[in-house]
């Protein structure tokens, strides 16, 4: 791809659009690659299109974008070459094997990805988010028995988590378990109500056995919780500028069409190609971007009604009215025969404030075709806005007796009741409403009607679960909000009705009415479009009179018969928290802990919509950045929530982590202290002091902290395993022992443990124990690369350097480029006797990494065997320049010392 040039203000632009997408919906992230690989933001891109996979594994076209974005730029292949790096340093290093593993599953490439996961289980046999990955890897192999053991080991470990049941119940349902897929998604949705993925595979589950009630009933919960999952739209795909090897045509050298310039394409074929991508840009709100594809499809010479029409309703999403009507009377003038554009002339009209024009526009409409349902509500908001009650709701009534009514339409008769005091009317429409559309926006406002006619007759309680049910639908509902605060005042419950009015005013500054709504004929994007009631004209209302008597009954069936899955109530229900889960990040908290971080990320912006503090959701950020070892950006998020919260402990804990983890150990002490001394029963506050004081090289106060921790928690053994790293440092080689010793008695699995173990047995000298502690590990691990060169390094000193060199080649099979194990192999053929095999191998090192200090120190004792004292003494010479304080460095200068007198000794026989 050629490197493309941005301006800081297009940068700024292009990174905004993250900000105004929904961060659920996987179609917008992938789209939104595509766009920054456009503009050569490679690695943004690459984030995209991880994002958009993590939300949707089944997203191909993201996959394929993925492909395209890693080998194109070399991304894929610099990632992998430095984890293995850091793996063949670290083989520890949990978070270099989990991305590794997440990349090679990004890829399609699942069997690799399975092996990695594996590995890090064998490290880490309690890491459920592992073996969560690993299910999901054996899934997508085909080898759903597997995954579902898998995942069932995973519910095991954690029966509280709603993620690892969802996927559980999601591999039994793929296997046709359907008794056990749905023990087991009910199990996901009782454990966090606010799991939407779990209701919405469970809408599809009670479809197939019969339970239609309970399958709609899921669908409505799901929507409301993740609008996404209801939205269809054209996914863009990298292809090359022309002949790439599109789903339509396969590539004969993919290095050739990686090397060209791609652009983004429609993955649905060729045709109408402007049009298509026009769309895309559409359905993401990108309205410029669509409006110059649609001017490119022109020049082109595509369909030049199918372009037109598309750019007038785009004008018109815009509210360019006069750009809109431009273009629609041009079409009108073409097409004289269309209701639909007729309709939407007339839409543009009454908008522009030309009501005559627009009611000609309507009836024209009609006239065209009598049953259109969308213009006979167009007029009925017409008639309302020119106080003609009675023909708005005759107009009305012929829209709701169309065979496809429009929602819209009977909102706008409830509304039409509401505002003339005829309540059991108004309530009897939205209930019908929200009977029969019920999923998100119309939900929403017929809740929210619901909530008016109640206020009306101050029914506060009733108003209040009716306007929480309507914030429920759909939380960027300003009008809601407000009214929620309003019924929260009336009942007392000032603090809640401040959080709803706080709400309100971030989504609109001042109070919203209900609307009426126009309706379009609109194939992607919401086809209503609110218009406020008019303020400069009357409606008659008629009074409640004293023989009024509202129907109780009513009332409590609406809120039996549309009861949600969770309900709202009292002051809980002001900010959405959710009764059934209790906390609104619990589910957040549940991805965070699988390392699902992309769906904890799209799942916090939910979660404090429905009312969790920026404080906490903050926190959870701050470690979703620290899982990602992106640890500045985390510190970032931990402030940010202390300064909302500044007694908030798990900020300050978090900031400490942060902090140290940035080597920054002087500044996380003062907090470390301060947050111990305020929660000293806090395990992890004890755990973040002792490990600052150690950083410090307080080794005593350290010890004193580990000792707080373990005090609160006898049975963890990785308190067991700071204290022996703690005593270690304090140079009590036998409480250290004791403390591995006891850590390993409660988890015998810890490899890391019984690796340490090992080299503390060596330094007393004991190499029985050091051996049977590093054959231990290896039974655990046997890719564990660092014990068994330990375990060589033990066999060349207590049996011979050809069984230790057995040990090495073992090691080399498994991975042939570990510098170290090619090192010591050097050594320990060196040590057998054989100079040119070791010579061989210690030259293969150089090869790689030329700054190797024990392949250069033994080269040198190669060179000084064959009498090459110059030579020699060059190696020597840089071992002692690359580590002048380390062990090799002063054998090296004794070993120079030596080759010079050798040297002279042998020049003085040669003479």
């Amino acid at each position: 791809m050629s490197g493309a040039v941005v301006s800081e203000r297009e940068l700024e632009v292009l990174r905004s659009f993250a900000r105004r997408i929904d961060p659920a919906d996987a179609g917008a992230h992938n789209n939104l690659g595509v766009l920054y690989h456009q503009k050569g933001l490679v690695a943004e891109a690459i984030a995209q299109f991880t994002q958009a996979l993590e939300l949707d594994p089944r997203m191909d076209v993201a996959r394929g974008n993925l492909e395209i974005a890693y080998k194109a730029s070399g991304y894929y292949d610099r990632l992998v070459a430095e984890r293995r790096e850091r793996l063949r340093r670290e083989p520890g290093d949990r978070e270099a094997r989990w991305e590794l593993g997440r990349a090679y599953a990004a890829l399609g490439h699942h069997a690799e990805a399975a092996q990695e996961f594996e590995t890090l289980l064998a490290w880490h046999p309690n890491d459920v988010a592992a073996l969560l990955q690993l299910g999901l890897a054996e899934r997508a192999r085909g080898r759903f028995e597997a995954a579902a053991e898998w995942f069932s080991r995973a519910c095991e470990r954690d029966p509280d988590s709603s993620v690892a049941l969802f996927h559980l119940g999601e591999t039994l349902y793929h296997r046709g378990l359907n008794d056990q897929a749905l023990a087991a998604l009910t199990a996901a949705v009782e454990r966090n109500p606010d799991n939407a993925d779990a209701h919405y595979l469970l809408a599809f589950l009670y479809g197939d056995i019969g339970r239609q009630d309970d399958a709609r009933a899921a669908t409505k919960r799901a929507l409301a919780l993740n609008p996404a999952l209801a939205r269809a739209q054209a996914n863009l795909a990298l292809d090359r500028v022309a002949g790439g090897p599109g789903r339509d045509q396969p590539a004969s050298n993919v290095a050739e069409w990686l090397d060209a310039e791609a652009r983004p394409r429609v993955v649905e074929g060729r045709a109408l190609a402007h049009y298509s991508l026009g769309l895309a840009f559409r359905q993401r709100g990108y309205f410029a971007e669509a409006l110059r594809e649609y001017r490119l499809a022109l020049d082109a010479g595509e369909d030049r009604r199918l372009n037109v029409q598309a750019m007038a309703e785009v004008h018109l999403l815009r509210r360019d009215l006069a750009a809109a009507l431009e273009l629609y009377d041009a079409l009108v003038r073409d097409y004289p025969d269309s209701p639909k554009l007729a309709n939407e002339q007339g839409v543009c009209l009454h908008q522009a404030g030309r009501r005559d024009d627009a009611l000609a526009a309507y009836r024209r409409a009609v006239a065209l075709e009598p049953g259109y349902a969308l213009a006979w509500n167009n007029l009925g908001v017409l008639h309302a806005h020119r106080a003609e009650p009675a023909e708005a709701a005759d107009a009305f009534g012929r829209a709701l007796r169309a065979p496809a009514a429009p929602p819209a339409a009977r909102l706008n008769l409830g509304l039409l009741h509401l505002q003339r005091r005829q309540l059991p009317a108004a309530l009897e429409a939205y209930r019908e409403a929200l009977a029969r559309s019920p999923a998100p926006p119309a939900a929403a406002a017929a809740w929210n009607g619901v909530g008016l006619v109640l206020m009306e007759l101050k029914r506060w309680p009733d108003a209040r679960t009716a306007f929480a049910r309507a914030v429920e639908a759909d939380d960027r509902l300003a009008g809601a909000h407000y009214n929620l605060s309003f019924a929260l005042s009336q009942l007392g419950d000032f603090d809640a009705a401040l959080r709803a009015t706080k709400r309100a005013l971030e989504l609109e500054p001042f109070y919203v009415p209900q609307k009426y709504a126009l309706t379009l004929d609109l194939q992607f994007e919401d086809p209503t479009i609110a218009v406020p009631p008019a303020l400069d004209t009357d409606i008659a209302v008629g009074g409640l009179g004293a023989e009024f008597a509202f129907d109780s009954a009513a009332l409590d069936r609406l809120f039996t018969e549309l009861a949600p899955t969770h309900g709202h109530a009292g002051a809980g229900a002001g900010n959405g928290a959710s009764d059934g889960a209790g906390d609104p990040l619990a589910l957040a908290r549940d991805y965070v802990s699988k390392g699902l971080l992309e769906r904890a990320g799209a799942e916090l912006a939910r979660a404090q919509a429905r009312g969790a503090t920026t404080a906490d959701v903050g926190v959870l950020m701050g470690d979703v950045f620290a899982r990602r070892g992106l640890h500045g950006e985390a510190l970032e998020r931990y402030r940010e929530a202390r300064a909302a919260s500044p007694d908030g402990i798990e900020a300050a804990l978090g900031e400490v982590r942060a902090l140290l983890a940035l080597d920054r150990a002087v500044e996380a002490a003062p907090l470390a202290e301060a947050v111990a001394a305020r929660a000293p029963e806090l395990i992890d506050a004890q755990v973040a002091r002792a490990r600052t004081r150690l950083e410090l090289g307080d080794a005593v106060g350290a010890l004193e902290a580990a000792a707080a921790a373990q005090g609160l928690a006898p049975g963890r053994p990785d308190l067991y395993h700071l204290r022996a790293r703690i005593a270690h440092r304090l140079g009590d080689i036998a409480g250290a022992r004791d403390a591995y010793r006891e850590a390993l008695r409660i988890d015998g699995a810890q490899v890391q443990i019984r690796y340490e173990l090992g080299r503390l047995e060596e330094e007393r000298a004991d190499d029985l124990a050091a051996r049977a502690a590093y054959e231990q590990a290896l039974e655990h691990l046997p890719t564990f690369t660092a014990a068994a060169l330990a375990l060589a390094g033990i066999v060349g000193r207590t049996e011979s350097a050809a069984a230790a060199v057995n040990v090495v080649v073992t090691v080399l099979e498994t991975d042939p480029y570990d510098l170290d194990a090619l090192a010591l192999l050097g050594r320990l053929l060196l040590d057998d006797g054989r100079t040119d095999a070791a010579r061989e191998a210690l030259d293969r090192v150089l090869r790689f990494d030329p700054d190797h200090a024990s392949a250069l120190f033994h080269r040198g004792v190669v060179r000084a065997r064959e009498r090459c004292f110059p030579e020699a003494v060059d190696d020597w010479n840089r071992v002692v320049q690359l580590d002048p304080a380390g062990t090799l460095a002063a054998d090296a200068r004794s070993r120079v010392r030596s080759a010079r007198d050798l040297q002279h000794i042998f020049a003085t026989v040669a003479d």
